[in-house]
């Protein structure tokens, strides 16, 4: 005799059969974020060393293109520089004339005598004077110096003319003292010729200061 199974009793198989049901599908999303997770932690764990390496690169890059700009800054400062010496350079040879580097006596014995013949002085002479006094602000504050003097006989015009070529000379010059006296007719002078002196002082740079 066949027997009928009732709801009742297919009851606790068909919750036990859904229970597992739920459990799979528990099973499934617990794998399944689990998967998320591990795939989230593993990119996190491989990106961040990229991304600081990354970071690094960068930092380095910006600090390199700041030294090109600051080296292509002193390079172009290096060109102006040896542009205004090529500049000065050629001029080196007035500018040494003026503030030697060396006393050059012969050469200002030379011009002193080339400007008193130029201004017809009688008798020119020349005298140095090459006891340097420490105390004189000029040697201390723009190098050294001598004294020259010039002695001679002239007209006044020829003194006067005379005072003016030293004064306007290109050797840096110091006119200190100027005398001037009048000869004596008694002397056998010429008449109208005066007698002068002038004191300077001549400048110059020695290398080694």
């Amino acid at each position: 005799m066949i027997q009928k199974t009732t709801w009742f009793q297919l009851r606790p198989l068909y919750q036990f059969l859904r229970q597992q049901a739920d459990n799979k599908k528990f099973l499934k999303y617990l794998e399944v974020g689990a998967t998320f997770i591990l795939v989230a932690l593993f990119l996190f764990l491989a990106i961040k060393p990229t991304a600081q390496a990354i970071s690094t690169l960068v930092g380095e890059i910006k600090s390199k293109e700041l030294n090109i700009k600051n080296m292509k800054s002193k390079i172009q400062n290096v060109l102006l520089a040896q542009e205004s010496f090529a500049q000065v350079q050629e001029r080196y040879p007035i500018l040494d004339s003026s503030y030697p580097s060396q006393e050059k006596f012969y050469q200002v014995a030379s011009n002193f005598s080339s400007i008193s013949k130029q201004s017809s002085i009688v008798s020119p002479q020349i005298g140095f004077n090459l006891n340097q006094n420490p105390d004189k602000k000029s040697d201390s504050a723009t190098g050294k110096s001598y004294e020259v003097k010039l002695n001679g006989s002239g007209s006044f015009s020829s003194i006067m003319d005379v005072i003016e070529k030293i004064t306007n000379s290109r050797r840096l010059v110091d006119v200190k003292s100027i005398q001037i006296v009048k000869n004596d007719f008694k002397t056998g002078s010429a008449s109208g010729e005066i007698n002068f002196n002038v004191s300077s002082d001549l400048f110059y740079l020695p290398s080694s200061q």
